[in-house]
């Protein structure tokens, strides 16, 4: 079918139109950003219930220094995805959400990192969060969460301990018995119970559910001769043994 000339015409004059009206739609957003400056900036923390490691005013100091604090700037230099990029970035905080309303209103969604096991090494103190990524010593986190002690790397602490910290704590039976994991070589663990002296070798930390299943039996069993021995090592390392030392 020929579309004659006036056709032609009548199409182009549509498409003129519909360009002029988004255009002239466009501008006077575009005019009120350049005018419309950010008025307040609230923090809002999804995890406060259950943690508060950071506050609102200490976000907003963070914000400030890096150069990035909304308020004074008129919106159109206010970037909501930088601003939730800079956040994440921040070592106690895991999400951000950043949402800026055209009257001038920003509210920003917050989640914080947990830390899932304590580190201290001769020359480090550190977290590990259930990320496991390393979380610098805050001085507001004082949960209670598997200590590890001795010489381990970053990799050790952040992978396999980390695996033993998560299992340990949706472990019942041992979640609340543990005091402290030792490292004294390379992949040569050491158990300590609460209220214990005496070290439970586990090794390698490969086999660490039947080790400790094992130590159950035998402390279900061993009972008041355990405690009157009061055994100075207890040797998980062998397969279907538990080996008392007192030398």
């Amino acid at each position: 079918m020929r579309i004659g000339w006036k056709g032609i015409f009548l199409v182009l004059a549509v498409v003129l139109v519909s360009a002029y009206v988004g255009v002239m739609s466009v501008l006077p957003e575009k005019r009120d950003m350049q005018e419309t400056r950010c008025e307040s900036v609230e923090c809002i923390f999804e995890d406060g219930a259950v943690h508060q490691y950071i506050t609102e005013k200490q976000v907003m100091q963070y914000l400030l220094s890096v150069g990035q604090y909304p308020v004074g700037k008129t919106l159109d230099q206010v970037y909501p995805q930088t601003i939730e990029d800079t956040l994440v970035a921040h070592p106690i905080l895991a999400s951000a959400d950043c949402y800026l309303t055209m009257d001038g209103h920003m509210c920003i969604h917050l989640t914080q990192r947990t830390p899932l096991l304590h580190v201290l090494t001769a020359d480090e103190n550190y977290f590990v969060g259930t990320d496991r990524k390393p979380i610098p010593a805050w001085s507001t986190i004082k949960d209670t969460v598997l200590e590890v002690r001795g010489n381990l790397t970053h990799a050790q602490s952040c992978g396999e301990v980390a695996d033993f910290a998560e299992w340990l704590r949706g472990n019942d039976v041992w979640c609340d018995k543990v005091d402290y994991l030792w490292l004294p070589a390379p992949h040569q663990y050491t158990l300590f119970l609460k209220g214990d002296t005496t070290q439970i070798l586990l090794g390698n930390l490969q086999e660490y559910p039947k080790q400790l299943r094992r130590l159950k039996i035998f402390r279900e069993k061993g009972g008041e001769d355990i405690r009157r021995k009061a055994y100075r090592q207890l040797d998980l390392r062998f397969d279907n043994q538990v080996i008392g030392r007192n030398e």
